[in-house]
């Protein structure tokens, strides 16, 4: 009975988070087992590149003020082999210009796990983080005044094939 039960609530929480979507265009493979990202395992099967596609926000200049964005992608990776699961992680930096990128990251299985060959669920989070310049009118004080955003986080998840 507590086997049963604390699977669901894992199955159930992964589901949720899964179910979350923004700017981070990961294909989910729409339930039917189809396509979504592909992983490139390395030889010892120890880690997966996995290109993420990512649009974020190019600079903004509004007057004298200017708006940059900086993001920076988390990645985890969960294969079910057997009563296992194999879990890796990774992270990236996308480049903010407004144009969809394909950001390469290298997520890397948890020491004393390898990962297979065949389909894993990917888990994407993108943090992006807006700051704002205006440079100072009061001759004394000559320094830009900087208002910075609270990051903004995007969750989204996908199957990911590993070749």
């Amino acid at each position: 009975m507590v086997k049963t039960s604390t699977r669901m609530v894992g199955a159930l929480a992964l589901t949720a988070a899964l179910l979350s979507s923004g700017p981070v265009l990961a294909k989910s493979g729409k339930g039917n087992g189809g396509p979504g990202l592909n992983g490139v395992l390395n030889q010892s099967r120890t880690s997966v590149t996995v290109l993420i596609p990512v649009e974020c926000a190019a600079p903004v200049v509004n007057g004298t003020t200017t708006t940059t964005t900086t993001a920076t992608l988390s990645v985890k990776i969960f294969q079910s082999v057997g009563r296992l699961i194999n879990i890796g992680t990774g992270s990236g930096t996308p480049t903010c210009d407004g144009l969809t990128t394909d950001v390469p990251v290298t997520v890397n299985a948890v020491s004393g796990l390898t990962f297979q060959p065949g389909p894993s669920t990917i888990l994407i989070t993108l943090t992006e983080t807006a700051t704002s310049s205006t440079p100072s009118l009061d001759p004394l004080n000559p320094n830009p005044v900087i208002v910075t955003s609270p990051p903004e986080i995007t969750e989204t998840g996908a199957r990911i094939d590993l070749h």
